[in-house]
């Protein structure tokens, strides 16, 4: 009889433990929500992306949040926040040059879509695979997508642009124009979310030195692939060239593909 209450304890406190954990499951779910709710809501009022694009930022958040946590999820938050800045500096001059993002710089489901489809198929992966492993493709993917922001926003005032096909010189907001002033913004890009995730998740630093190349060399094949498919001509995504294969957002979203398939081959399979 004695030994009884050892084991009906032990069962006890295993119950008890059980309760514990789905209440902190129901409070973390609870969280997530409400940060995905307050981030519409702000993203509404401000006019940071209109209605779909707050709908589609939702529901990626959502799927990064159950699937790996709030720390890759500031990870993206950073690179919006990053996106919107930028789209924002010196928006009058790009205004007056018609290289301005249309609806006063406000982003589109479509650009939403390209930019964090990848992350949230990488965060669905970390399900499966090691997430120490799975933090570097998704580290990539979001430091492409602002490297390429940085690149086209910040790049786009310079004067001294050139097709990165032929190095000949071209007008500023050319698909598959590049500049100094924006290949370096576009390696200050990559920079910050790789630093980012390894203050934030503890990345490895050799993968960090990764994710900066990785983010870079995926900016240049996203302006290979605007030179060569998206027409190589000044063209906005609603008004693209007859001999245009691929649309901006379509772009992004290979380019993005490329490089986060290239760093899970890397740091997944081979490492």
């Amino acid at each position: 009889m004695a030994q009884e209450y050892p084991s009906k304890l032990r069962a006890w406190y295993r119950w008890e433990s059980l309760k514990v954990e789905v209440k902190m499951d129901y409070a973390n779910a609870a969280m997530y929500i409400l940060i995905c709710v307050v981030f519409s809501l702000i993203s509404i009022k401000y006019r940071l992306l209109n209605f779909n694009g707050t709908i589609a930022a939702a529901v990626i958040g959502i799927i990064i949040l159950f699937s790996t946590g709030i720390e890759w999820f500031v990870l993206l938050l950073i690179f919006l926040v990053l996106g919107i800045l930028s789209t924002k500096f010196r928006y009058g001059y790009k205004e007056r040059k018609g290289l301005h993002e249309r609806g006063n710089g406000m982003r589109k489901a479509a650009n939403v879509i390209a930019n964090g489809l990848v992350p949230a198929a990488i965060s669905l992966f970390a399900l499966i695979f090691s997430p120490e492993k799975m933090i570097v493709p998704f580290t990539v993917a979001i430091a492409v997508a602002t490297s390429d922001t940085f690149a086209s926003e910040i790049g786009v005032i310079s004067d001294k642009v050139y097709m990165i096909t032929n190095l000949k010189k071209t007008e500023a907001g050319t698909n598959g124009g590049v500049s100094w002033l924006g290949e370096g913004a576009s390696l200050l890009g990559a920079a910050i979310i790789s630093f980012s995730a390894f203050m934030l998740v503890g990345m490895e630093p050799k993968w960090v030195a990764f994710s900066i190349l990785m983010g870079f060399l995926g900016c240049q094949i996203d302006s290979l692939l605007g030179a060569t498919l998206q027409g190589g001509v000044k063209a906005r995504e609603e008004q693209l060239p007859s001999d245009a294969v691929l649309t901006n957002s379509d772009v992004n979203l290979l380019s993005i593909s490329i490089a986060a398939l290239i760093s899970f081959i890397f740091a997944v399979l081979l490492f």
